[in-house]
């Protein structure tokens, strides 16, 4: 793959210069649009450079999937902008027409066409855009192969898997060179093995082109593996944008917490205050101190006394004591559960009156039904 997309240029712009590396692929400005009596999207703003792969994440009813829409031009929005390559694609008075915005747009559903071929189905944009007899089969056969799809080229959509109907789908996407590809959760229909598989794929793919997506989805596993930055929606607004280690390890909020991957919160109150080193010593509810790193706006503001909600990920819960603990004496907690998982085990605990769950390659060692958890050092989040 990485041979064929040095080959071919998929996303050259129609024009560039010096002052075009700067441009934001795609900006958004106080975007907004009501849905009925729903504020489905809220006033965002986002920016995605050249050849970033930016993930939309969040609930069903977000407004993740109502942002691509307005991107790709099949709803207008009531209020702010939508720039492309830094010009105006669409206002609450002007629209440009979805065709003239230079976007692939892959869908859930595929929406391949059942009577055409493959190569049929892949040339059709080429056709529209008046391209050669020539051009369109030089350029359908490498975006085929690109996806793995050239010795399929004449089969139909019935005869293929699911997984090589998203391809058609995709290589439709890619044939016109867009300047920005559109994903609103194309893996969903998938099962979940090749789900995996696809999202990896389509991973590696963009690196290979370097070509800027905007994808849509609720799994935060897709958004993990597929985002340079994730953006985390909730009731219409932007929770965080940041990068999949940032979202997960440092959320801005319990939302985000709690919504990207498993989350313990432990609730506690503000012991001691370190600005300089960016953490609080905590004592927990449930018994022990804990130092925890926190957002520079929350420890601004923070004080001795001061009520503190300290989020661990299983993995950062251990059974044995660190070498250089976050911790005193360690936090006591009371067996209720334990499931292998094939390469962890999942342990449920109770400790004071929070129900913690920890994800342990060893099993869990108690006197008694009881044990002490340690926070891997540096783990420990404070969230607002």
């Amino acid at each position: 793959m990485p041979a064929l997309a040095a080959a071919v240029d998929w996303t050259a712009p129609t024009s560039a210069s010096a002052a075009d590396a700067g441009r934001a692929r795609l900006e958004l400005r106080g975007l907004r649009k009501t849905l009925g009596d729903t504020a489905a999207v809220n006033g965002i703003d986002l920016r995605i450079a050249s050849g970033e792969s930016v993930v939309l994440l969040g609930p069903s009813g977000c407004g993740k999937t109502t942002t691509l829409r307005m991107v790709a031009g099949f709803i207008q929005p009531d209020g702010g902008e939508i720039h492309l390559d830094g010009v105006l694609a669409s206002n609450a008075s002007f629209a440009l027409p979805p065709e003239k915005r230079r976007l692939g747009m892959v869908f859930q559903t595929y929406a391949v066409w059942p009577h055409k071929t493959v190569t049929d189905n892949v040339a059709y944009g080429l056709e529209v855009a008046g391209r050669s007899r020539a051009e369109i089969k030089a350029e359908t056969g490498a975006v085929l192969d690109l996806v793995q799809l050239g010795g399929l080229a004449n089969r139909f959509p019935a005869e293929l898997s699911g997984g090589q109907q998203q391809r058609v789908a995709l290589a439709r996407a890619l044939a016109t060179k867009p300047s920005l590809l559109l994903l609103d959760e194309p893996l969903s229909n998938l099962d979940a093995t090749l789900r995996e598989e696809m999202r990896f794929e389509l991973r590696g793919l963009q690196k290979n082109l370097g070509i800027t997506t905007l994808y849509v989805t609720h799994d935060q596993d897709e958004a993990l593996v597929l985002a340079d930055r994730i953006v985390v929606m909730n009731k219409g607004r932007i929770e965080q944008i940041g990068t999949p280690e940032e979202v997960y390890h440092r959320p801005a909020s319990r939302f985000v917490g709690g919504f990207i991957g498993i989350a313990n919160m432990l609730e506690g109150e503000v012991a001691a205050v370190d600005r300089v080193g960016g953490r609080v010593l905590v004592a927990l509810d449930a018994g022990d101190r804990l130092w925890s790193r926190a957002p520079e706006r929350w420890l601004a503001d923070a004080t001795p006394g001061s009520r503190a909600t300290v989020l661990l990920r299983p993995q950062d819960i251990k059974l044995e004591r660190p070498e250089q603990p976050d911790q005193e004496a360690g936090t006591e907690a009371t067996f209720v559960s334990e499931t292998f998982l094939g390469n962890h085990y999942e342990l449920k605990l109770q400790a004071g009156g929070t129900l913690l769950r920890v994800q342990s390659r060893v099993r869990g060692t108690f006197e008694d039904g009881r044990t002490r958890l340690w926070a891997r050092a540096g783990s420990a989040w404070v969230v607002a």
